[in-house]
């Protein structure tokens, strides 16, 4: 039978594998996500307020300028419907200038924790032209650009600098990372989300949609120290138990 000074680098390892094992992504809350509210019909676009839960960034006029919400079913402005739900988020620049970007941002609930990873994943959209009204008042043919930031105390801890190219009428998978180890200047701060149009010159309109933003617990160090100390302990009684048979 073994015996208690076998068992206990088993315990060890156990205990240390739980403990990584436990370290699994959290969904932190964000107020309207996918762009459903406002409701909006087919085919249609509301672009007279941010949309529920949002706040504007940067110059924003309502006029040549807008953010809003646009419901794409039953439209050619994309392939396929959009990535969550009905609607997706507008941001409209109409000058061009590069010299002014704008768009939609959300603080959240929540606060910058140490020892945590964040991932921050949002759909990005480059809107196709539509020969039909009311669409057609517009070329929607290039893309501006886009910046997804994740920000704590309205700081950017990290961001995606218009990495992606969509296709004209597609989505694509933005994703941002960042890792907050066991100190940050910007702990206890509130984190936040910015979604940006970068005004550039080959086009007029950016899309999002789908936002999610996961934290993940990063095992204490004491953790992994138990881990390696356990394996090394159960190296020894192996050894041990083989020089014996």
């Amino acid at each position: 039978m073994p015996t208690l000074t076998r068992l206990r680098p088993l315990v060890v390892i156990v205990f240390a594998l739980a403990a990584v094992a436990g370290a699994r992504a959290v969904s932190i809350p964000i107020t309207n996500a996918g762009f459903e509210n406002p409701v909006t019909p087919p085919d249609s676009f509301i672009t007279n307020a941010a949309p529920s839960g949002w706040t504007t960034f940067g110059a924003i006029n309502f006029s040549n300028r807008v953010v809003g919400v646009l419901n794409p079913t039953a439209s050619v402005l994309y392939a396929e419907p959009a990535p969550e739900g009905a609607n997706v988020g507008v941001v409209f620049l109409l000058d061009g200038s590069g010299a002014s970007p704008a768009g939609l941002q959300q603080t959240l609930g929540s606060t910058l924790q140490t020892n945590t990873v964040y991932t921050l994943r949002v759909e990005v959209g480059n809107i196709a032209n539509d020969a039909r009204a009311p669409h057609n008042a517009f070329q929607f043919n290039g893309f501006p650009g886009y910046r997804v930031d994740l920000l704590a105390g309205g700081m950017v801890l990290a961001s995606d600098q218009n990495i992606l190219a969509p296709a004209e009428g597609r989505f694509l998978g933005s994703v941002v990372t960042a890792s907050i180890g066991a100190s940050h200047a910007l702990a206890g701060q509130a984190l936040g989300i910015r979604l940006v149009n970068l005004d550039g010159a080959d086009g007029i309109e950016v899309n999002f949609d789908n936002v999610r933003l996961d934290a993940t617990a990063i095992p204490e160090p004491a953790t992994g120290a138990a881990l390696a100390a356990g394996l090394a302990m159960l190296a020894c009684a192996t050894r041990r138990r083989e020089r014996r048979i």
